[in-house]
């Protein structure tokens, strides 16, 4: 691979530092510094939602520098889920050994360098570079010697800004979206609490058993077909009308799963059926995620979800009036959150299809800001 103006040497050139985290036990802890495996690294950022928590104490006296990263350093997932990769921001972390360590040099920018790690083709030559059938390895003697190209800074500057617009975007998509769901959890719970009427689930719901739908019979189209952990595939034809609700049946059984559009649920799960009028999807998504179905499993061998179990649970149920006010308010918000998803579906796929155009220097910085502009 040839690029004009652009340097190509080893990773490892770019580097100051490359290494992984600990091996030793490390107490866990309700709060602390976090403790970063490799399955808190996922779509190019930390998910410290995930991560577990240690001691200060530990963290200061059981650590070596190494297993401790800077602000700045970018982390390299290489056991398991290898190939992850995201930036460190903040200073109280650690990894252990199934991340490695690259402190990038003056030569390249952090952020650079994980958008470049993130490009197909370096993604495909650490995965060939593995070893492992069942579980894979990446080892740093070899990532270090990766060749890598790499352009001027102006030139990583301006990379970083197209793609990191398009991420920023998408995080404050999330958080918006994050948003209106807390705000709609919250006005469940004040609307629960005022609720009088002592009812049974049945009084208010049906669950009604989904339909066969093997893969092989499956048409391609843009209806979400629902098992019981969630989307599972595509069809051209939906069973239900959206929007909806689905619970697991059997297999990941009791968890409950909004669906915006019309579905097709699979014989795995049920679907949610109102009885009444004023018992709209929304409240009916959100009272089933309130019960912790997924604690009843009825089989031992296959978690199942005992239909006629969860429809005796008792519940309470606001009244008419309180019950429309609230769908009308939750569903605004509903489509706040289906809405931001939408944008970060459609940010995404441009981000993917820019990273590797950029990083293989086939389509200029100017071009691509003439792609994103109109996104952010």
């Amino acid at each position: 691979m040839s690029i004009d103006g652009w340097t190509i040497r080893p990773l490892g050139d770019f580097l100051d530092l490359i290494t992984y985290g600990f091996t030793n036990p490390m107490p866990t802890t309700d709060v602390g510094p976090y403790m970063l495996t490799a399955k808190d690294i996922r779509g190019g950022k930390i998910d410290y939602g995930t991560a577990r928590h240690t001691s200060r104490e530990a963290f200061t006296s059981k650590l070596t520098n190494k297993s401790r990263p800077q602000i700045g350093d970018v982390l390299l997932t290489k056991d398991g889920s290898i190939g992850r990769v995201a930036v460190c921001d903040r200073s109280d972390v650690c990894i252990n050994q199934s991340v490695a360590l690259l402190r990038p040099n003056s030569a390249i920018l952090p952020r650079f360098l994980s958008y470049l790690l993130q490009a197909p083709a370096y993604q495909r030559r650490m995965e060939s570079d593995s070893d492992g059938s069942t579980i894979k390895h990446i080892y740093i003697t070899r990532v270090d010697k990766m060749p890598i190209a790499v352009p001027g800074a102006s030139a990583q500057r301006a990379i970083v800004e197209v793609l990191g617009a398009l991420d920023d975007k998408m995080a404050a998509n999330t958080k918006l979206a994050t948003d209106a769901s807390t705000l709609v959890q919250l006005e469940f719970h004040r609307l629960m609490k005022v609720a009088q009427t002592s009812v049974v689930l049945g009084d208010l719901l049906a669950l009604d058993y989904g339909k066969s739908l093997p893969a092989t019979k499956r048409v391609p189209g843009d209806v979400p077909v629902y098992g019981s952990g969630g989307i599972v595939g595509t069809h051209a034809e939906a069973l239900c009308s959206g929007p909806g609700v689905v619970v697991g049946r059997k297999g990941t059984a009791g968890a409950v799963h909004w669906s915006p559009t019309s579905f097709f649920p699979i014989d795995t799960a049920y679907w949610v059926r109102p009885l009444r009028d004023d018992v709209s999807p929304v409240f009916a998504y959100l009272l089933l995620k309130s019960l912790r179905l997924d604690e009843m499993n009825s089989d031992s061998a296959v978690p199942g979800l005992n239909r006629n179990e969860a429809l005796a649970i008792p519940a309470r149920c606001p009244e008419p009036t309180e019950l429309q006010s609230f769908t009308e308010e939750a569903m605004e918000l509903f489509d706040v959150s289906a809405q931001m998803d939408h944008e970060n579906r459609v940010l995404a796929t441009t981000r993917d299809a820019l990273l590797p155009q950029l990083m293989s220097g086939k389509l200029r910085v100017k071009d691509a800001f003439d792609r994103v502009e109109s996104l952010v």
